[in-house]
Order: structure tokens, then C-alpha cells, then sequence
């Protein structure tokens, strides 16, 4: 069988054995209301991790016998139950007839064969040869027992609808007594896996195998004793519960399946059958009580089914609530993330704080989100989605989410609410970009004006102040010498001049490294066209006449739009380009092309981060936005006072 193939027959048994597990649990509670009753209820529900891990199994080997043992006595053990619970309470021959055989592959079959052939579906050797062939002729004896004998397993006084006549059923009859192998053939497969090399599945099954060999030693002990093999039916489902019980260790520690869905669908179908059956118990009554007897069941029968849908309803959105989160309620999931946002005390709280909050909205097994190279998260990693974190059309990093089942993505409507959150993510991800690249901004600033000091300091002290030094002493001497040698004097004032020429040079070059001279020559919009001019053909438009800017705001602005015209000559590739000056309260610097534009998931560069620390040293902000069809903007909007 193909791996889809094999899947799908593993997802419908579960979901069969699910059915059964229901059924079996409100025949368990409604016609045993005792301890037995309670603890036949239990036992099924437990037994759901079988019939899981098999479907496990079998999807990730499907020629694996192990898996398809365990489905098989997970599909039988609600059978089995059920049907003992119904015909002990309301016998049919069909109810009899199927508390008989279901019990072969509900209790035999695992510690016969599937604890032999665990892990990987193969003996520990060839000599264990003999031991599958004797289990196999066990099995197939007690299933002919079963299903032939003259009379039912546990109703001996009833004839069985499926027996065979003469002497046919009578061999079939004394096939029954293969039973006393089962404690020796459980025995020996516990020591067949003691025996094999120790991994993690064999170190958790080892004490099952020995415990459940143990049960059918008591079972035998008590039919010993008793005389009567009903009193072994506890020994016996001791074993289903250390089967179980391994089963779900097996799911928790291996993750072995996706256990919120059978949960969920177990959820609503057990609360809807109780709900209906409450229902109609008490209609029926009431109509009773009313003196209506007749009336009683027509009227419970149409009173339950228009509560049925109503209460489905309401019970899968409890389910999908209790498995899976908001899933259903974007609105509930957004404000959660926004309560977490606002109960954010410090910056580096924030992202830490929403991962946390999405993987709990949605139950989901981990969450993590990447912004630049930093990644906080929240659980256990494990296959992921990733969905962008877009912010002002910029891909700023990603919102990984992890399925809760690594082979089943996320349904259309996860994927879209995922989505939705990423929006939100990107938007809180993006403010503390802002506040920490701002704290490093400030930082850099407070460093970079103790350098600036630094450096003048270095300049003026060890290029201009000794050059203006040597040009003082030149010309005492030449006072001193102008009387006796004139000629020499003029040769050494040509020289004094030409270190002034080198003095005023430098004392330029500094002056031009703290403001721009053009700045202060052509103003900002004359500056700009003229770097324009230069740069290729730039459309340079303010408003007319000298701005009255702050110094701080107009080197700024001058800064910013020359990168972004550089960027524009280097890289755009476009035949013209604008530069906008505006003056609305703020300082507005719009550099536009029609050049190839932004490329897909582009990250900002040093150029691009440079442009945006200018405009938030001044509590502004730069943007870089593709422009349609084609070509790219930049806006900075600085203010003109301090904030």
C-alpha cells in the first residue's frame, strides 16, 4: 500500500475508533451507572492514544505491521466494550454476537504479535520464528472459536448467530482452550524486547511488555481461583490501561500525532450525545409528568432533534476553543495582541511578549519572529510557515509559526488570520526597530560629537596651530631683518604667504566638514540644484527666495537628499529624477524617480539607515516607498522645532 494510501485508511480507523469510543462511553454511563460502569467509560477514552500512535506509524511506515496492529486493537477495545456494556444491559444477538470476537484483537493481539514484532515490524532474529508462528495459530484458534463455536463467549447460554453445526463446531469450541498459551507467548515477547539493543521507544515499551504479560498471569491465577472467567475481565483491561497509558507517554515524549483533533471531534460528540440524551430524558419525563404518556416519546424524539444542531454548534465552538485557540475569533486574537502591546513596560519586552501571546491564541506549538538578525521565540521549534513582516512596503523579517502536526499545513482560514497578525507584528516590530536603532543613534551621536571634538581639537592643534606659529616667528624675523637684508625678507614673506594659503585651506576643509558652505552661499535649494547639476539631470523645485531653517534641520535635509540623489545616479538607472522642497510647518525633502524601483524583499542598506538616524536625531522620520507603475521615492519630514 502507497503512503497516501496507507494514510488515509490510518485516518479513517482513528476516526472510526473515535466514533466507537463515544458510543462506548454513553453506554458505559447510561446503563452502568456504577463504579464498573465508570471505569469501562474511562478505559476507552484512555485507549484513544492506541489507535493514534498506530495511525503514526503507519503514515511514517506503512509496511510496518506495528502500526496496523495498533489501529486494529484501537478500533476493537470500543468495540468490544460497547457492545458488552449494550448486551449485558439489552441483549440482541448482534450486541452478543460482537461482545465475542472483537475481544481477540482488542486483548490479544498486542501482546502476541505486535510486542514481538515492535519496532520496526521484524523477529530480533530467525529463531524467533517459531514464536510468530505459534502466536498467528493462537490468534487465528481463538478467532474461530469465536466466531463458530455453538455459543457466545460471554453469553454461553445463547446460541451464536455464526456457529458452525457438528462436529465442525465443536473443534471450534475446544479451540478456545488455546487461551493458556497467551501468559507464555506475552512472556516471551517482554523478554524478546528486553533483549534487543535499547532505544527511546524500546526503553519506554519494556516495562509495558512485562507489565501486560503480568496481567494475563493474573488472569489466569483468577479463573484458577474463581473458577469463572468473568472474574479475569479486570486482570485483562489492566493490561489496555498499561497499553494506554504507554501509548499517550509515547504521543507526549515523541509527539507523535496531532492529538487536538480526535480531542476536539471526542469533545463535541461526546458532550452532543449526553446533551441529546439529557434532553430527551427530560422532555420525556416532563410529558410523563404532564400525563401524557404517549405523547412522550414523539415529543422528547422532535424536541431533541431541534436542539441537536444548536448544541453542536455551540459545543464545537467550546472544542475549537479549548484546542485551538481564537482560530475562529480574529477579533478575540487581535485585541489579546493588543493588550499584550500595551502591557509592554520596555522595548525588549515587546517581541518576547507577542510570541508569547500568538502561540497561545492559537495553541500552536512555537512561534518565532525574525527581525533583521535577531530572532526571539516562544515553545518548541518544529516545521514551520513563515508569513512576511511588511511595513511601509518594506520587508522588515518574518512571523514563523509551527504547525501543530509537521505534515498538515495550516487551514485557509489560519493561514489568512496568521496573516492578519503579521500585519500587527510587523507594526510593533517596526516601532521597536525605531526605539532601538534611536537609542543606538543616540548613543552613536554622543560618540560621534566626542570624536568630532576630538578630531577638530587634533586638526587645530596639530596642523593649524603650527603652521599660524611658524608664520608668527617668520615674520619677527622678518621685522627683525627687513633694515639689513630687504631682499631675503621678501623671499621669506612669499613663503609665510603661501603657509597662510595652506592655514586658510585647512581652516576650509573644516569648516566644510561641520556645514556645508553652499549651504550658506546658495541656500538649501540652491545647494541641492547645484549638486544636481552634477550628479545628471535632477529637477530641483522649492519655495523661492532664502529659507529661515534651523542649522541643524537644513544640514539634515541637504544630507538626506543628497544620499538619496547619489542613490538615485548610482543605482536607479532612470532618465530623469525631482527633488521636492517643501516648508508646511515641517521641512519636507521628496526625492523621486521613475527608475527600475525597489526589488522584491529588499533589506535597507547603510545609505538608506544613515538617511533615516538623520531625520530621528531631529524627531523626523524618512521613508522609501515604491512608486507606481515603476520608480522609487524618498521622503523625509523633519520638524522645524524640537520635539
Amino acid at each position: 500500500m502507497t503512503r497516501p494510501n496507507a494514510a488515509a485508511v490510518a485516518r479513517t480507523a482513528v476516526a472510526v475508533a473515535a466514533a466507537l469510543t463515544v458510543v462506548a462511553t454513553v453506554l458505559a454511563v447510561g446503563y452502568r451507572r456504577d463504579p464498573a460502569g465508570l471505569g469501562l467509560a474511562a478505559l476507552v477514552l484512555l485507549f484513544l492514544s492506541v489507535p493514534l500512535v498506530g495511525a503514526a506509524v503507519v503514515r511514517g511506515e506503512p509496511g510496518n505491521p506495528v502500526g496496523w496492529t495498533l489501529l486494529a486493537c484501537g478500533v476493537s477495545v470500543p468495540l468490544a466494550v460497547g457492545a458488552f456494556v449494550y448486551s449485558h444491559a439489552r441483549y440482541t444477538p448482534l450486541a452478543g454476537w460482537l461482545d465475542g470476537w472483537p475481544w481477540t484483537p482488542a486483548l490479544t493481539l498486542v501482546p502476541v504479535l505486535g510486542v514481538l514484532l515492535f519496532p520496526d515490524g521484524r523477529l530480533p532474529s530467525r529463531r524467533w520464528r517459531p514464536v510468530l508462528w505459534l502466536a498467528l495459530a493462537v490468534l487465528a484458534a481463538q478467532l474461530l472459536n469465536e466466531l463458530f463455536a455453538p455459543h457466545l463467549l460471554d453469553h454461553p447460554q445463547r446460541a451464536n448467530p455464526t456457529a458452525l453445526p457438528g462436529p465442525a463446531g465443536a473443534v471450534a469450541d475446544a479451540l478456545g482452550a488455546s487461551i493458556v498459551l497467551v501468559p507464555p507467548l506475552a512472556t516471551l515477547n517482554a523478554w524478546a524486547v528486553q533483549r534487543r539493543p535499547r532505544t527511546p521507544a524500546l526503553r519506554l515499551l519494556t516495562p509495558a511488555a512485562w507489565l501486560i504479560a503480568a496481567s494475563w498471569w493474573a488472569c489466569g491465577v483468577a479463573v484458577v481461583a474463581t473458577g469463572d472467567s468473568n472474574d479475569a475481565l479486570g486482570a485483562e483491561l489492566s493490561g489496555l490501561v498499561v497499553l494506554a497509558v504507554t501509548a499517550w507517554l509515547a504521543i507526549r515524549r515523541h509527539g507523535l500525532y496531532d492529538v487536538r483533533k480526535v480531542v476536539n471531534r471526542a469533545l463535541v460528540y461526546t458532550g452532543l450525545s449526553l446533551a441529546v440524551l439529557a434532553v430527551y430524558l427530560a422532555v420525556a419525563a416532563g410529558a410523563r409528568a404532564l400525563g401524557a404518556p404517549v405523547l412522550s416519546g414523539p415529543v422528547a424524539a422532535v424536541a431533541t432533534l431541534l436542539a441537536a444542531l444548536p448544541l453542536r454548534e455551540a459545543l464545537q465552538r467550546l472544542a475549537n476553543r479549548i484546542s485551538y485557540g481564537d482560530r475562529d475569533d480574529p477579533y478575540a486574537a487581535l485585541v489579546r495582541l493588543g493588550h499584550r502591546l500595551e502591557d509592554a513596560a520596555a522595548a525588549d519586552e515587546v517581541l518576547p511578549g507577542v510570541a508569547r501571546t500568538v502561540r497561545e491564541a492559537l495553541r500552536l506549538p512555537y512561534v518565532a519572529i525574525d527581525l533583521g538578525p535577531a530572532r526571539v521565540d516562544s515553545g518548541t521549534p518544529t516545521v514551520c510557515d513563515e508569513y512576511p513582516l511588511t511595513f511601509a512596503g518594506e520587508t522588515i523579517g518574518a512571523l514563523r509559526a509551527g504547525r501543530r502536526e509537521p505534515d498538515q499545513p495550516f487551514t485557509p482560514a489560519e493561514a489568512r488570520l496568521l496573516a492578519g497578525l503579521a500585519g500587527q507584528v510587523a507594526a510593533a516590530g517596526h516601532a521597536v526597530s525605531l526605539t532601538r536603532d534611536l537609542r543606538r543613534s543616540r548613543e552613536r551621536l554622543v560618540s560621534a560629537t566626542e570624536e568630532e571634538r576630538r578630531r577638530i581639537r587634533r586638526d587645530l592643534h596639530d596642523g593649524l596651530g603650527p603652521g599660524l606659529a611658524g608664520v608668527v616667528l617668520g615674520l619677527r624675523r622678518a621685522r627683525r631683518d627687513i633694515a639689513t637684508d630687504p631682499a631675503a625678507v621678501a623671499d621669506r614673506l612669499d613663503a609665510l604667504t603661501e603657509q597662510v594659503q595652506l592655514a586658510v585651506g585647512e581652516v576650509r576643509r573644516l569648516v566644510y566638514g561641520l556645514r556645508p558652505p553652499a549651504l550658506d552661499e546658495l541656500g538649501l535649494v540652491g545647494a541641492l540644484r547645484e549638486q544636481g547639476l552634477g550628479l545628471g539631470d535632477f529637477d530641483v523645485a522649492g519655495p523661492p527666495g532664502a529659507l529661515a531653517l534651523p542649522a541643524a534641520v537644513e544640514v539634515a535635509a541637504y544630507r538626506i537628499a543628497l544620499e538619496a540623489m547619489t542613490n538615485v545616479a548610482r543605482h536607479a538607472g532612470a532618465g530623469r529624477a525631482s527633488v521636492r522642497i517643501t516648508l508646511d510647518g515641517a521641512l519636507t525633502v521628496e526625492v523621486a524617480d521613475e527608475g527600475v524601483g525597489l526589488p522584491d524583499g529588499y533589506r535597507a542598506g547603510v545609505g538608506i539607515a544613515s538617511m533615516r538616524e538623520r531625520a530621528a536625531e531631529l524627531g523626523g522620520d524618512c521613508t522609501v516607498t515604491a512608486a507606481g507603475p515603476h520608480g522609487t521615492v524618498v521622503r523625509a519630514c523633519l520638524p522645524l522645532e524640537p520635539s
